[in-house]
C-alpha cells in the first residue's frame, strides 16, 4: 500500500476494506515472531472536507512489502485510543481510527508480545480551504483554470494540485492532472491540461474535481520501547477539494 502520495482516487480505497478476524500468533502471515527492528512503521493521517483518519501499516523491511497484523492480543493505540484492525481486499492490514480533528502530536503505543513500544510525532500540515475555483461552477478546458486556497505558507512550501473526473461511473476525461507547486496560495493548471478521454467526443461535459494537498512527513521519536526500523516515519496530509462542470 502506497501511503506517500494520495488521489481522491487511492482515499476511496483508504475508507473500504473489511475488519480482519483474528489470526493466531503463530500465523505465517502475521508479524507475530518479527522484532521491531525488521518492521517498517508507515502512518498517515488525512485530513480532508469530511472527516479525520489515522492509518498505520507495519511491514518487513526486507519483506514483500504487504503490510501485516502482529499477534491476535496486540494492540496499536494512537493519543489513547484503540486503533482498529482492518484487511484490505488487496491482503494489506492497516490499523486505522477516525479522530475527532487533527492533533499537534501524536503519542503512538504498539504493544506487541506484551511489549509496549512508545512513539511521538509532531507533523505539520495546516489545514487549508480552497477560494477558486467556485463549486459548481462551469469550466473550460480550453481555458487556464485559476486554483487558489489559504492561508499559504510561502515559497519554500509545497503542495500539490490534483484535477479530473470525479469518483464513480466511467471517468470521461484522460486521467488526472498532478502538479507540484510552492505553497503560495495560487496555481494556474494550463489549458488543455484535461482532454476527453479515449472514446468520448471532446464536446463532452463533464463531472470533475480539483484538490490541493499539503504534506509534512516527520520521523518518530522514540519514548520508551524498542524502535521500529529507521524508515518509519509519519506522513500528515490536508486535503480539500472541490467538484466542477469540465466542458470544452
Amino acid at each position: 500500500m502506497d501511503l506517500s502520495h494520495p488521489t481522491r482516487a487511492t482515499a476511496k480505497l483508504l475508507l473500504g476494506g473489511l475488519l480482519l478476524a483474528g489470526l493466531s500468533c503463530d500465523s505465517p502471515s502475521s508479524l507475530c515472531t518479527s522484532v521491531n527492528g525488521d518492521v517498517i512503521l508507515l502512518a498517515r493521517v488525512d485530513d480532508t472536507d469530511t472527516n479525520t483518519r489515522i492509518e498505520l501499516a507495519f511491514t518487513e523491511a526486507e519483506g514483500s512489502g504487504i503490510s501485516r497484523s502482529f499477534c491476535v492480543n496486540d494492540t496499536v493505540t494512537v493519543n489513547g485510543d484503540v486503533a482498529t484492525q482492518v484487511r484490505r481486499p488487496s491482503g494489506n492490514t492497516v490499523f486505522a481510527l477516525n479522530l475527532e480533528a487533527t492533533a499537534a502530536t501524536y503519542s503512538i503505543v504498539v504493544t506487541h508480545d506484551d511489549e509496549p513500544t512508545e512513539l511521538f510525532v509532531s507533523p505539520e500540515a495546516p489545514s487549508l480551504s480552497l477560494s477558486q475555483p467556485e463549486a459548481g461552477s462551469v469550466l473550460s478546458r480550453s481555458e487556464p483554470m485559476t486554483v487558489a486556497w489559504e492561508p499559504a505558507l510561502g515559497e519554500s512550501g509545497e503542495v500539490t494540485v490534483i484535477a479530473g473526473d470525479t469518483i464513480g461511473g466511467t471517468a470521461c476525461l484522460a486521467g488526472l492532472f498532478t502538479r507540484d507547486a510552492p505553497d503560495t496560495g495560487t496555481f494556474e493548471v494550463p489549458a488543455g491540461s484535461l482532454e476527453a478521454g479515449p472514446g468520448f467526443p471532446d464536446s463532452i461535459s463533464c463531472e470533475a474535481f480539483v484538490e490541493v494537498i499539503r504534506l509534512d512527513e516527520v520521523p518518530f521519536e522514540l519514548r520508551s520501547g524498542t524502535a521500529f526500523h529507521p524508515d518509519s516515519r509519519m506522513i500528515a496530509a490536508s486535503e480539500r477539494s472541490l467538484e466542477f462542470e469540465s466542458v470544452p
